[in-house]
């Protein structure tokens, strides 16, 4: 099988019950008690509750939200460099839920090159595919690896949901690339041997695979370039708006569906932090967004952007008058 520009065999593919099945498989397998599972902040929040469910803990590498959201390698070698042999792997989210963060091809051999150094596997979550816009290009991790000799084993962990707008679904997959070593050959066993004895993905939701991954489709192929499309042009409408509020930052986004919008606070006022404003904002408003404090990423709020235009421009509307409301600034 031929995937965005890798080749897998049969065996190194799984399907689960949507992504975040793919990553529970996965993460069960590859995490035991007192392990270390190395997760992005700001990152999604699943990362953490299945890794404590099965005993291990994770660590937070740093996000520069002052630089396209890059990792923050040095940060990264330092924190394997710490915690040792506990470390199990890194999971590498791209694009990015909740940053809209979209990595360069020379960003990622950046990021395969430290794991390379520091023996780390991969686990990309790489859900939200090439729902990518404007300059940016989605370049899956297994095709950087494999195109510096496949030293770094990567597991890809992804589904229809987000990609083709398909969440009940549930229709998800982990690809294995092992390295030459056959580094992955435990966890790639233990995830096959957990698929066989949970609920897994529909086998008539199954069928669509075929058809929704064939690059040679017109209609899919078009119907995900008008989507494209329209996200960016819903990205650059609410960013546009939002930025001429006074005390709020729009942090850009060049992927999936999502964007960070920082709050500035002046911490000698009795000023909302991101939790009040969200909460705020919903019950007075109406607009549900979600703190940043989620996401590890405080005096922030993560806002979708996949609503139609008209929608987005109350929606701009009413933070509008709500900053104005509580001194925003």
């Amino acid at each position: 099988m031929h995937h965005l520009g890798v080749t897998y065999r049969a065996g190194d593919v799984i399907v689960a019950s949507g992504c975040s099945g793919s990553l529970e498989l996965v993460l069960t397998a590859m995490l035991d008690p007192g392990t270390v599972l190395l997760v992005p902040q700001p990152g999604f929040p699943l990362y953490e509750v299945i890794a404590k469910s099965h005993g291990a803990t994770v660590e937070y590498y740093r996000l520069r939200s002052d630089h396209h959201w890059h990792v923050d390698l040095n940060h990264v070698h330092e924190l394997v460099q710490r915690l040792g042999s506990a470390v199990r792997g890194i999971v590498i989210n791209n694009p990015s839920n909740p940053t809209g963060a979209v990595y360069s091809k020379e960003h990622l051999r950046d990021i395969v090159q430290v794991c390379d150094n520091c023996k780390l596997p991969i686990v990309a979550d790489e859900v939200y595919g090439d729902i990518v816009f404007g300059s940016h290009r989605f370049h899956p991790l297994a095709s950087i690896t494999a195109s510096m000799g496949d030293r770094v084993p990567v597991i890809t962990c992804s589904g229809l949901a987000k990609q083709f707008l398909l969440p009940g679904w549930r229709v998800g997959w982990a690809l294995f690339r092992d390295n030459k070593f056959g580094s992955l050959a435990p966890v790639h066993a233990g995830a096959k041997r957990l698929a066989q004895i949970i609920l897994g993905a529909s086998h008539l939701a199954q069928t669509a695979i075929p058809v929704l991954l064939d690059r040679g489709n017109r209609d899919v192929t078009d119907w995900k370039e008008a989507l494209r499309s329209k996200f960016e042009e819903q990205a650059s409408y609410i960013a546009s708006r939002l930025s001429q509020i006074p005390g709020l930052e729009v942090l850009p986004s060049g992927g999936a569906m999502y964007m960070m919008i920082r709050i500035h606070r002046d911490k000698s006022e009795d000023t909302l932090c991101d939790q009040q404003f969200t909460h705020l904002l919903l019950r007075e408003e109406n607009v549900f967004v979600l703190p940043g404090t989620c996401f590890g990423f405080p005096d922030a709020f993560r806002l979708v952007f996949s609503a139609p235009i008209g929608l987005l421009e109350e929606a701009a509307d009413r933070i509008e008058e709500f900053c104005r409301r509580h001194r925003v600034s």
